[in-house]
């Protein structure tokens, strides 16, 4: 059996060790700064030990599961804490680093890689069930990537590999986008409800369908495909209305609007809407003078 060192036992740490014990893959060991919080994680896995970065001469897999601005700072202290294993695996959690972070280990005898779940670590989900299924992407030279692929479906995530000179950089703010400007579209169109009159439950139940219907349809037929609505129709008139009330009752709504339908313009140009239709909705997206 493996034995698989998780540095950092937060959300994605607590999860990677809940999901390789439940599945019988390995008894994780666990490093952490926290004391308390390790311990409680230790607690909740019979059979999980709590170590010190010194194991990392003993592990088979060392498993960074830390903070992107600390990740650097704890490789060097790992790195300075113990000889690595000859072969031994050093993998990263961070969408935002790629393999020059394990530059303090480069010549150390260990492989190298990056495992990021494009899933969300939710403090609800303590075991890590949004995993199953969800992309796990992949960085790494040949021998670390067989092994990176068996750990993603020890896990239940299905690996991508991110491809020899991809911009990380590109890549992780595509995510966040995804992610974390998803969530925020989604507070903004609860409030546009709320703002219109609609009880918050409502306007919930409207928010879900659509944005529900607006991901399942770009899945299916792609964006262009997908688009519907004023913009995609053209009608001018419609969005210089919609723009007029959220300016006076939701403008940081309004400021959105503008940006996003600006897209959804790209998108209805590139489906066929005629230069006039698209001169007439531009005009309606802009902010109002001064």
């Amino acid at each position: 059996m493996l034995r698989i060192l998780i540095i950092g036992p937060g959300r994605v740490g607590r999860a990677f060790a809940h999901r390789w014990s439940a599945a019988g893959y390995a008894m994780p060991w666990l490093c952490g700064r926290d004391a308390g919080r390790t311990a409680a994680v230790v607690a909740s896995l019979p059979g999980a030990e709590s170590r010190s970065l010194a194991a990392v001469a003993q592990a088979h897999v060392v498993v960074f599961a830390v903070g992107d601005p600390e990740l650097p700072a704890v490789v060097a202290a790992a790195a300075a804490a113990a000889v690595p294993r000859r072969c031994s695996l050093w993998l990263h959690t961070s969408g935002r680093h790629g393999l020059e972070v394990f530059a303090p280990v480069a010549t150390a005898g260990v492989r190298l890689g990056a495992l990021h779940p494009v899933a969300p670590f939710a403090a609800a989900d303590p075991h890590g069930a949004a995993l199953q299924g969800a992309p796990a992407v992949l960085e790494g030279p040949p021998p670390s990537l067989r092994l990176l692929r068996r750990l993603a479906a020890s896990l239940g995530l299905v690996p991508v590999e991110l491809p020899p000179g991809a911009d990380r950089v590109l890549y992780h703010a595509a995510c966040a986008l995804a992610a974390n400007g998803a969530t925020a579209l989604r507070a903004l169109v609860d409030r546009a409800f709320v703002a219109s009159g609609l009880p918050a439950a409502a306007g919930a139940r409207l928010g879900d369908a659509l944005l529900q219907a607006a991901i399942t349809g770009c899945r299916e037929h792609g964006p262009v495909a997908a688009l519907s609505g004023p913009v995609r129709r053209g009608d001018a008139e419609t969005v210089r209305r919609h723009l007029g009330r959220l300016d006076r009752r939701a403008p940081e709504v309004a400021a959105a609007y503008r940006v996003l339908m600006q897209q959804a313009l790209e998108l209805a140009c590139e489906g066929g809407l005629s230069i006039a239709s698209a001169v007439a909705v531009a005009a309606a997206l802009r902010p109002p003078a001064g």
